[in-house]
């Protein structure tokens, strides 16, 4: 697994993180969070800027977000995780 060329405030948890997915076969929320246009860590709160609509819209249902919530808890110990939607 190569490294994400991505903005964000935390590499090395977020790197954790796509370590985790990959472990875990997560592959289609690894993909995603691979293109991912930016991260930041705030608090107990990750919050993820998905790098188009259709990886907003799959990451914004409710299975994959409970899904990627729990693989964000056990490897970066956040509490939430937020997606938010490109800025205008």
């Amino acid at each position: 697994m190569g490294d994400l060329v991505t903005r964000g405030n935390n590499s090395e948890l977020w790197n954790k993180l796509l370590h985790e997915l990959d472990e875990k076969l997560q592959l289609g929320l690894l993909d995603r969070l691979r293109r991912a246009t930016s991260y930041h860590f705030e608090a107990e709160t990750l919050y993820i800027e998905p790098g188009d609509a259709n990886d907003l819209k799959y990451l914004q249902k409710d299975s994959a977000l409970q899904q990627l919530q729990i693989f964000a808890q056990l490897a970066c110990k956040v509490e939430k995780v937020k997606i938010k939607s490109a800025q205008p």
